[in-house]
């Protein structure tokens, strides 16, 4: 085993992935201490973890005019407190930039993929935080999952010499072919010859899922034996894709359920192909475990979308918001079973020759950012 190292994470603990990197590193000996304002619900998730939520670093912190004066010096005294050997800064707006104001360090950083491709450019002042949150001068290594994301986390000034990728987000070693059952699929009253189309992104504008559903609702007109899957866990549009999947008369062919962790292997393989139209994303986790499934994809062009999937490489490669192509894409992945099987196969050999240890990889940049 790698020497053990203090790691102090600062990012978002109610998110599934930064839970994750977290997770690796303690299952591998390290101690891990995470700075968060959210603390993720879900039991077992941050477990071995030391946990230190923003509140109880500064009673002023509570106070919100006081706050952003008071961020940096509150996470500068929990890095006195905790001795760090490694800062690890998760996401750039507002955590990275918070990691950066209080001079933590050694400081590897990480922008995630809406942050560095989308958020940082959405006004002079956005971009403002987003540079010092890069932190140019002190970051000395950078953590990123895809090309998109590095050319983007450059644009802010990151030197791209300090780049290494890795794909800490995602857990692939718990996801097979093996895992299907289409018996759930029958639990839902769908019968045995149902195509089922599996979405996984949430309720967000920039998930696209009305262009999921009108698309859908387009491709059961030619293939009447689709169904739709969403386990989608969370987001603030929820009640527009309700409305819009009762106006098209769709909610006897679909079903939306928010899936634990412990079944999506599960419910991954057991669907047919899968869908997903982002506006932005980096190497999602849910395009990695997909693969890892044996599954087959239809994509929306976006960054690092297709630094996994090519048209005819996998799955099918549409126009974002082309209703039309989309349910084209739909309707002859339905059809055909031995292309479903094609690009399923093609996808669990690319994944896995391309993913690696991640947390091997991620030691590798802390031990020498150390010098070790």
């Amino acid at each position: 085993m790698a020497e053990s190292l203090r790691i102090l994470g600062v990012g978002d603990a109610k998110s599934r992935h930064f839970a994750r990197w977290a997770r690796r590193l303690v299952e591998r000996g390290h101690e891990v201490h995470i700075a968060s304002g959210r603390v993720n619900p879900r039991e077992g998730e941050l477990g071995g973890l030391h946990v230190h939520q923003f509140l109880d670093l500064d009673p002023l912190l509570r106070v919100p005019l006081v706050r952003r004066f008071r961020m940096a010096p509150a996470l500068a005294g929990l890095a006195r407190r905790v001795q760090p050997d490694i800062v690890h800064s998760h996401y750039l707006l507002p955590y990275g930039y918070w990691s950066a104001r209080a001079g933590l360090g050694p400081l590897v950083v990480s922008p995630w993929g809406k942050d560095a491709i989308v958020d940082a450019w959405l006004s002079p002042e956005a971009e403002k935080r987003a540079r010092v949150a890069i932190a140019p001068e002190r970051a000395l290594a950078y953590v990123v999952n895809s090309q998109a994301l590095e050319d983007a986390a450059v644009r802010l000034g990151a030197d791209r010499a300090k780049f290494h990728r890795i794909f800490w987000h995602a857990r692939i070693d718990g996801y097979s072919p093996a895992h299907a059952d289409r018996g759930r699929w029958r639990d839902l009253g769908w019968p045995d010859d149902a195509v089922v189309c599996l979405s996984l992104r949430n309720f967000r504008p920039y998930s696209n899922l009305d262009i999921v559903l009108k698309a859908f609702a387009k491709a059961r007109a030619e293939a009447p034996e689709l169904r739709l899957f969403s386990s989608a866990g969370g987001g603030w549009t929820r009640t527009e894709f309700d409305r819009l999947a009762a106006e098209l008369g769709l909610e006897p062919y679909m079903a939306v359920k928010d899936v634990p962790a412990a079944e999506l292997p599960s419910v991954t393989a057991s669907a047919d192909f899968a869908v997903s139209l982002a506006d932005v994303d980096s190497s999602p986790a849910s395009l990695l475990e997909t693969m890892a499934s044996g599954v087959p994809l239809i994509i929306g062009r976006a960054p690092s979308m297709e630094e996994w999937i090519q048209q005819g490489e996998g799955g099918e490669v549409t126009e974002r918001h082309d209703v039309d192509a989309v349910a084209a894409a739909m309707v002859r992945l339905a059809r055909d079973a031995e292309l479903r099987r094609t690009y399923g196969e093609r996808n669990l050999r690319e994944v896995h020759a391309r993913f690696g240890d991640p947390t091997t990889q991620l030691e590798h940049v802390y031990n020498g950012v150390l010098g070790r």
